[in-house]
């Protein structure tokens, strides 16, 4: 950072680490640098980097960030909190997953994973009613504000402004994600929000957890986000929200920066900052920009060109007599370009669209002269149909109640099981507790029943009821507690209690189970002792606990840690047991021993957690037994086809605790048949190997396989495709003005500038003109060397006129051709 020689602006604010600020800062003035440059400033000033969190809104800007502070601080980056607003989110209720009765290994669901869930349920033919009506549930979510969320609160009323045939759809979506262990994008801030206004210990333990927050890209919040990011803020007052407001093109989709920043004025009374002095374009596109910002109704933010900042060409505008002969000019454009170098960069050229049809015209006609191009839709990595195949391998390893993953992996490539046997297993076992995932374990049936180990065991064998509290939530963490009950047909003869002494740190955990280093030293007994004992203790019996997939990982992953060989545990989880055969909003120990009036108390102290789970198992024990009958002839109807996929994935799962996770993907993709049912077709072959390139590059070493690879899938999940885009294969890039939001090009295209297309015409009879203007400032300014803009004066439904935004571009920055 110090090479950086910083202007007074710049400056100015790198030292305010103090307090709370508000920056405007349009593109290109060095609010990444500044950023990055105020957390080393605020360590210096003696901030703890485990107290620092920045947020942004895109996975490429999160990277950036953390690159630029590990330039200057090596030694201490990866202790800073750097992530999305979703990631951040993702990482909150993993935390406290337990608590507010989420499981802790849930799945983030992707647009097209709950997209495919939503058409299922709705039975819509058209996509576009689907998508409309993932919007709506998603709308519901991020507008039900604080004053709203209740302990009471039900889906019903959570959807409750919807019509009743809507309402009854949103309602059985959230039920089927909950059967997948599954949040889509809008619950991961839905339930952050709900669980910090509910729960009074989270609450204050996130309260308590950051010294200094900034937050990026503000332009782009919504109000619920805002209240996130307050709580986390309010006690040390040291918040910085900075963005650009005249780049705000997202209200469509719930940001709303106005509200959001009248709100953060409110609370925390911020100093305000301005960048201004822009240094990524030439001065004619910068003086072009701000030029064109002047017809904003208000305008928020200046613009003026560094002294460095060469003077540039000016903007070609073309106007084509109809679409065909605008795209053939835009192409041959691109060629000129390429001739003037033999090592031409495509993709540092962009075609900007208001319209994703634009973009098919354009990619056609780029097509035609060989030029190398690629839209967004064609891209798309992560949702290809084998980039998808094979993340549900892994999805399924993880999150074994991933119902869409499963059918994904039964489904392809071909294994002799069709969509009507998943359909009817599907069906019928919904009657009897039977879900399709079990299908993935019939090999470990006991009598034919995939609930019958916990049966048989409770009724005439051994089982032991366990847990662990943990210094966090990733596989590697420390176990600083373990307690177990040794249940023998059904009756509690035996139990085992042990604090562990050699945690490295509890840190933040100790706000959680209360129990602090010093304590565990006093209390505790070295790690290898103790797991050495509880594995004697639980033996070969049945281990069953809440959301003890979690547990049996932690306890299998810290006793390799120590050297100590563990058995492949069988067990139970009364988690899922509990969401086959009871009704309840949650599935929180706390909420079903107060709904079913459990004796027992839950604590977050081990034993009080295993007592109340005994109990539990206790009352859920009849309601297992008693349709055991249907589920076995399911079984003998079905099953035996499942068995060696099954077996696969009883190895693969076995495997993800030792391999890393590129390894692992390959493995599966040998042994699951995807790499021959793919190997004839070229692209596909080539995608799935820049997939495990990609894990290699994304895959952290000092993570235990099964925690780099549960990241590893957050990361699919939640990254943009354009993440990825112009750092792969050397093709210009075709994309719509909303995506290009955040990315910058040397030479950039604004197609289709006819009115009616942009601004477009529905957004003008809706009220959005605004928006649109800001959308056009947005193209504008994506460009570093030269910008070209064209129009068409004639199409399929006729005439058409050069767009009015053209006119406001003075005529010394432009010239027509």
């Amino acid at each position: 950072m110090n090479t950086i020689n910083f202007n007074g602006e710049q400056r100015q604010i790198i030292d305010q680490v103090r307090g709370s600020l508000l920056v405007l800062a349009p593109v290109g003035t060095g609010k990444t640098s500044v950023l990055s440059a105020r957390v080393t400033k605020a360590i210096a000033e003696g901030f703890d980097p485990n107290r620092i969190l920045c947020l942004t809104f895109t996975n490429r800007a999160a990277k950036e960030m953390s690159d630029r502070v590990a330039i200057s601080q090596p030694e201490i980056h990866r202790q800073l909190t750097i992530k999305t607003f979703h990631g951040l989110c993702a990482r909150m209720l993993r935390i406290e997953a337990e608590a507010i009765g989420l499981p802790s290994d849930f799945a983030i669901y992707d647009d097209q994973d709950c997209f495919t869930i939503l058409k299922s349920l709705s039975r819509l033919d058209e996509d576009k009613e689907v998508r409309a009506l993932l919007n709506e549930i998603a709308d519901c979510k991020s507008k039900a504000i604080s004053a709203e969320l209740t302990l009471e609160l039900t889906l019903e009323s959570l959807f409750a402004t919807l019509d009743a045939k809507t309402q009854r759809i949103a309602v059985l979506y959230q039920k089927e994600l909950s059967d997948r262990h599954a949040l889509d994008f809008a619950d991961l801030v839905f339930y952050t929000r709900a669980m910090l206004h509910l729960d009074s210990a989270i609450s204050e333990r996130w309260r308590d957890r950051f010294d200094f927050v900034q937050v990026d890209e503000v332009q782009d919040t919504h109000i619920g986000e805002y209240e996130v990011v307050r709580h986390l803020a309010v006690k040390s007052g040291n918040l910085a929200l900075i963005g650009d407001l005249d780049q705000t093109i997202y209200s469509w989709r719930g940001s709303e920066p106005d509200v959001v920043l009248n709100q953060f004025k409110l609370d925390f009374q911020p100093q305000q900052f301005s960048l201004t002095q822009n240094y990524r374009a030439t001065q004619t596109l910068l003086r072009a920009a701000s030029a064109f910002a002047e017809a904003f109704d208000e305008r928020h933010t200046a613009i003026s060109p560094a002294d460095e900042c060469e003077v540039g060409e000016k903007i070609l505008i073309h106007h084509a007599i109809d679409e065909t002969q605008e795209a053939q000019w835009i192409a041959h454009q691109i060629r000129s370009l390429s001739a003037s170098s033999s090592n031409f960069r495509y993709n540092r050229v962009a075609v900007l669209t208001r319209t994703h049809n634009r973009t098919r015209f354009v990619a056609s006609a780029l097509k035609q002269v060989n030029v190398p191009a690629v839209t967004v839709d064609q891209y798309q990595f992560f949702l290809r149909q084998e980039i998808k195949d094979a993340l549900a391998c892994l999805r399924f390893i993880v999150n074994p109640f991933d119902t869409g993953a499963f059918k994904r992996l039964v489904l392809t490539p071909p294994r002799g099981i069709g969509l009507q046997t998943l359909r009817a297993v599907y069906c019928e076992g919904k009657q009897c507790g039977f879900r399709l995932t079990d299908m993935a374990a019939a090999q470990s049936f006991t009598k034919d029943d995939p609930l019958g180990a916990v049966i048989d065991a409770y009724a005439r064998k051994t089982i032991v009821v366990f847990d662990v509290e943990t210094t966090g939530v990733a596989v590697g963490d420390d176990i600083v507690e373990i307690a177990a009950v040794r249940l023998v047909c059904g009756q509690p003869v035996d139990r085992f209690h042990a604090y562990l002494s050699d945690a490295n740190d509890v840190g933040e955990s100790q706000h959680i189970h209360g129990y602090s280093d010093e304590f565990l030293r006093q209390h505790g007994r070295p790690a290898r002792e103790v797991l050495a004992e509880f594995c004697q203790f639980a033996g070969t019996a049945l281990l069953v606990g809440h959301n003890v997939g979690f547990d049996i990982k932690m306890v299998t992953a810290h006793a390799q840690k120590k050297g100590l060989m563990v058995l492949q545990w069988h067990w139970a989880d009364t988690w899922n047991l509990a969401h086959r055969f009871i009704k309840a909003e949650s599935y929180s120990l706390e909420n079903l021993a107060t709904e079913l009036n459990l004796s027992a108390s839950p604590n977050h102290q081990a034993m009080d957690d295993v007592l109340t789970t005994v109990e539990l198992l206790a009352y859920l024990m009849p309601l297992v037994a008693q349709q055991a009958s249907d589920r076995v002839a399911l079984y003998h109807k079905y099953g035996e086809v499942f068995e060696p996929l099954g077996a696969a994935i009883a190895e693969w799962k076995m495997l993800s605790q030792q391999l890393r996770p590129a390894d692992l993907l390959i493995k599966i993709l040998h042994d699951s048949g995807l790499a021959r049912h793919y190997a004839a077709q070229s692209d596909r072959s080539q995608n799935l190997s820049r997939l495990i390139d990609i894990f290699r590059q994304k895959d952290d070493p000092q993570l235990h396989p099964d925690t780099a690879l549960r990241s590893l899938l957050e990361f699919t999940a939640l990254a943009k495709n354009l993440d990825h885009l112009s750092e792969q294969d050397n093709q210009v890039v075709i994309i719509t003005v909303h995506q290009s939001k955040g990315l910058e090009f040397d030479h950039v295209f604004i197609a289709g500038m006819s009115e009616g297309e942009f601004p477009l015409f529905y957004s003008l009879r809706d009220g959005y003109a605004e928006e649109e203007k800001r959308l056009f400032y947005v193209a504008l300014t994506r460009a570093k060397k030269r910008l070209h803009i064209s129009c068409f004066q004639q199409n399929a439904r006729g005439s058409k006129v050069p767009s009015q935004f053209l006119h406001c571009l003075p005529s010394p920055f432009c010239q027509e051709m």
